[in-house]
């Protein structure tokens, strides 16, 4: 989704994102989601979804959607908390320019002044709400970026007069290390003997090469493999922030 659909999509739930008034719906390192801002959300996602409340018949289906919705803060929290961390600055020039975007989305300015008033912004509050997206976004974009398909080798080295016995157990070695690490992998050779050791060499996110003809649509299949390839290395960004953070899922108890 483009950032400025996102933007449009947000500006319902900003204002009560800093506020700690109501009870939590989730705590990220330390810092309050509200339920109230979750709620706010929670219809502006659906209606992302092309769904609202009142079609929502399954108190199962009902409780996945909002238990989505509630992810959505917490991975938007760990973001903006990551840019925070790496000193993530957005020009003023920037920030202007994405502000005047969602004022002509919206049709104009009085159309965009009275969505403010209805959100509970004013024009510096959007706008400080614009320069934290925006910074959240391109964290994420940093963070996607360096994850890269990064060839990792593990080594058990043996003598160059190695025995049969010796290399039998550097084999065993190499396979209970790549037990330990191909949970976290999609490739991982079987053990490989080179003239420097033994090796197992994996990819942590690795997409096999399918091999196809022209006239079967190559432009296509290559689309999709990199959507396919942007789609698993956000799901593994996301995966490894809410890893390495506190998060507290109050609204599921």
């Amino acid at each position: 989704m483009r950032l400025t659909a996102l933007l449009l999509m947000w500006t319902c739930c900003l204002p009560t994102a800093w506020a700690s008034d109501g009870p939590a719906a989730a705590r990220v390192n330390g810092e309050e989601i509200s339920a109230f801002r979750l709620e706010r959300y929670f219809v502006e996602y659906l209606q992302d979804q092309g769904r609202a409340v009142t079609s929502i018949r399954s108190p199962k289906a009902y409780r996945q959607l909002r238990q989505a919705a509630l992810q959505a803060l917490i991975d938007r929290e760990l973001l903006w908390q990551q840019a925070q961390k790496r000193g993530v600055q957005v020009d003023e020039q920037t920030v202007r320019q994405q502000v005047e975007q969602t004022r002509n989305a919206l049709g104009g300015s009085e159309a965009f002044q009275r969505r403010l008033q209805d959100a509970g912004f004013d024009q510096a509050s959007f706008t400080e709400y614009t320069r934290r997206e925006l910074a959240a976004q391109q964290m994420f974009g940093a963070l996607i970026r360096a994850h890269t398909l990064q060839p990792q080798q593990l080594l058990v080295r043996l003598p160059r007069q190695a025995d049969a016995a010796m290399v039998a157990a550097a084999r065993l070695r190499l396979m209970q290390m790549r037990a330990a690490i191909v949970g976290e992998a999609t490739f991982a050779s079987e053990p490989v003997r080179t003239p420097f050791g033994w090796h197992v060499i994996y990819l942590p996110n690795h997409l096999e090469v399918v091999d196809v003809p022209d006239s079967q649509g190559l432009d296509s299949v290559r689309a999709e493999l990199a959507r396919q390839r942007q789609t698993q290395a956000r799901r593994q960004v996301l995966a490894q922030l809410r890893a390495q953070s506190r998060i507290e899922r109050i609204d599921d108890d």
